[in-house]
């Protein structure tokens, strides 16, 4: 379902904002994300299965409820495939992102064999592999939204046809250059506040 043209204004700044609250606090709030985006997929699929099977708006409503909880449960328990599948679209976005001036399909399939490298490491060196792939995911997400109002790109539909992705990267040249120095500004910024966070654990075993 396309968003109408009174919606995609909000929708885009609610893409931003959350892109960008992943670039700069992805490991942080990775978990809750990881259980929001369970839930919603739950709520989702419940209410399908509630509507297919003839129930009335309160079971509607109930399996809507109880699939968004079992949803953001299960996510919640399957952190270690989330973490291969933030792997995953690290080094998916960043093949795609190198590799789509020179050649679509060539970018497309080193994104596929660098996704499966990226995610296997996700899963060895979580920490940092999590903190690298929020911060390019989200500035990837951010800037893409961006492009609507920049642009006026429908970037709903290359959320739906990731094949297209490289053609996007190519004729837009500030994308690529946009997304890096994003994603590097919310590395760094995770990694400060990672580091805080850990040199005040280790003050305060020491006190």
């Amino acid at each position: 379902m396309q968003p109408s043209a009174e919606l995609y204004p909000w929708i885009s700044v609610a893409a931003i904002a959350w892109g960008v609250l992943d670039c700069f606090f992805g490991y942080r709030v990775f978990k809750i994300t990881l259980a929001l985006v369970g839930g919603l997929l739950g709520a989702v699929a419940g209410q399908m299965a509630a509507t297919a099977l003839g129930f009335g708006p309160g079971g509607i409503t109930a399996s809507l409820i109880v699939g968004g909880l079992l949803g953001a449960g299960l996510a919640f328990l399957l952190y270690i495939a989330a973490v291969f599948v933030a792997g995953f679209g690290f080094g998916a976005t960043l093949g795609i992102l190198l590799l789509a001036n020179f050649h679509h399909m060539v970018a497309l399939l080193s994104g596929c064999v660098l996704g499966v490298v990226g995610g296997f490491l996700a899963v060895k060196l979580q920490r940092v592999l999590i903190m690298l792939s929020t911060a390019l995911l989200g500035s990837f997400r951010a800037m893409l939204a961006l492009a609507y109002f920049t642009n006026q790109i429908d970037w709903v539909y290359y959320f739906r046809q990731p094949d297209q992705l490289p053609a996007l990267i190519d004729n837009h040249p500030w994308m690529f250059p946009a997304i890096l120095a994003l994603a590097c500004v919310g590395v760094i910024a995770q990694f400060e506040l990672g580091g805080s966070g850990g040199k005040k654990k280790a003050k305060d075993k020491d006190d």
